[in-house]
């Protein structure tokens, strides 16, 4: 072979050589998505003081179900998602002393284990006082398990909640553990300030330079297979039979740098937009679109990819005058009246919406590659601390779980647990373990909130 053959093939040889390198052209917080499939994540999504546990669906069928009033927010989203009605949290096993107030014990219910002594008034319960479980919440919990085989992802998980900065045992939801101790994590409430401490680290313009990378190298390809089409017919058969085949590991790179192009994540920073006074009550949604923006970024990063997401503490007692509302939510939750329960519905579905206009067009606006979008591989789970409020119960709750819930459970339907051997709340959890891919998880949390094994007919 001439010199001039020689040069061009060794030329090949050279892109073929710098192949594994390709990973350093990307965002160091972005390469596990760009090199393989995208990570999964979980986020659970809170709203205080239960609904109305008759006015969720007009018809119960698996799949002909009909979504009531509060619930229509999710129709054009029915397919991805799944309905499970009739959850037991089965607190009233726990021994008196270890059990909270229902909104108290409820809240907890990331967190299911025993309440632990303390210095707080039991609802209901005069001279009683009991304190925080004892034990770690399921976002903290799957975010050290995220860390621990994950090193690179920065945040074990991320605690937000909409409303004021206050924090004790009504309000918080996420706790830190291990199991045995009292160790409650006090939400972030200001996403001004969250934003900052989250996305200090972010460049926002390494996609525009990976992207310029990629482009680059792809030029110097195309270059290369000029010279190998030009030295086709210059070979021998054997010879041109030997090109080809270093041809198509040509064809292999390129059809890498092109899929390596379309993953390239859409980590940035963005505008907040004006300062405004998170504690306004004003300001309530805005607040609430923030944190779902923070929410939905910080997954595209792999900042983490566990989020503990919180539209109030338990028994919010916010004024929705926005509603035409004169009494908090907490207050009306516990009156019976029809007047009370249009104006919960309409409290419930404006949270629905919300969460609907903003958090999942957040996450669905992302996208990650091979068709699919943030929205996609993150899992979300709706609860509240109570089944409905009037009555304190918590046997009969919802739970909804949306997202990327069709890559663990078969969606589009309903599922009514009430009656059934295991419908458990804290067994239900276990099911997020295993979506993050942790299946080796059989159990969450204190024996006596358990019904031995996983709900069934879910997946």
């Amino acid at each position: 072979m001439n010199r001039f053959s020689r040069r061009r093939l060794l030329g090949a040889g050279g892109v073929t050589v710098a192949l594994p390198f390709l990973e350093s052209l990307l965002p160091k917080s972005a390469r596990a998505q760009a090199t393989g499939t995208p990570p999964r994540r979980v986020i659970w999504v809170f709203t205080a003081n239960g609904d109305q546990e008759s006015r969720r669906f007009s018809t119960k069928h698996e799949t002909n179900f009909v979504l009531d009033e509060f619930l229509a927010p999710y129709q054009a989203q029915r397919a991805d998602m799944l309905f499970v009605e009739g959850v037991n949290k089965y607190h009233g096993r726990l021994p008196q002393g270890q059990r909270a107030d229902g909104h108290q014990q409820g809240g907890s219910a990331l967190a299911p284990w025993r309440s632990g002594s303390g210095s707080f008034p039991i609802g209901g319960a005069p001279g009683q006082t009991i304190g925080y479980v004892m034990g770690p919440s399921i976002d903290r919990a799957i975010g050290e398990r995220v860390q621990t085989e994950n090193p690179s992802v920065r945040f074990a998980h991320f605690n937000f909640r909409v409303g004021d900065r206050g924090n004790n045992i009504w309000n918080q939801h996420s706790h830190r553990g291990p199991q045995g101790t009292q160790n409650p994590i006090p939400p972030e409430t200001d996403p001004f300030a969250a934003y900052t401490r989250i996305f200090a680290s972010v460049d926002p313009t390494a996609r525009a330079a990976a992207l310029r990378r990629l482009t680059m190298r792809q030029s110097a390809l195309d270059a290369v297979k000029a010279e190998l089409a030009e030295l086709g017919p210059k070979l021998s058969v054997d010879d041109r039979r030997r090109l080809d085949l270093h041809a198509e590991s040509v064809r292999e790179i390129e059809r890498s740098l092109s899929g390596m192009a379309a993953q390239v994540p859409q980590c940035t920073t963005f505008p907040t937009g004006a300062a405004l006074d998170p504690y306004n009550a004003a300001n309530w949604w805005e607040m609430g679109r923030l944190f779902s923006k923070i929410s939905a970024m910080a997954f595209a990063c792999d900042l983490t990819r566990s989020i503990n997401f919180n539209w109030s503490g338990n028994t919010s007692d916010r004024i929705y005058r926005e509603l035409g509302h004169t009494e908090g939510h907490h207050t009306t939750s516990h009156d019976s009246s029809a007047t009370a329960f249009t104006r919960i519905r309409q409290i419930i579905r404006t949270l629905h919406q919300r969460t609907v206009d903003g958090l999942y067009a957040e996450l669905r606006a992302i996208p990650e590659g091979n068709g699919e979008s943030v929205y996609d591989n993150t899992l979300v789970m709706h609860w509240s601390e109570l089944s409905q409020g009037d009555t304190h119960g918590n046997s009969n709750n919802l739970v909804m779980f949306g997202g990327g819930a069709k890559k663990i459970f078969r969606t589009g339907r309903y599922v009514n647990l009430a009656g059934q051997q295991r419908n458990s709340f804290s067994d239900l959890l276990v099911y997020c373990f295993h979506y993050m891919g942790f299946t080796n998880v059989t159990s969450f949390g204190e024996p006596l909130l358990s019904q031995g094994g996983l709900p069934p007919g879910l997946v």
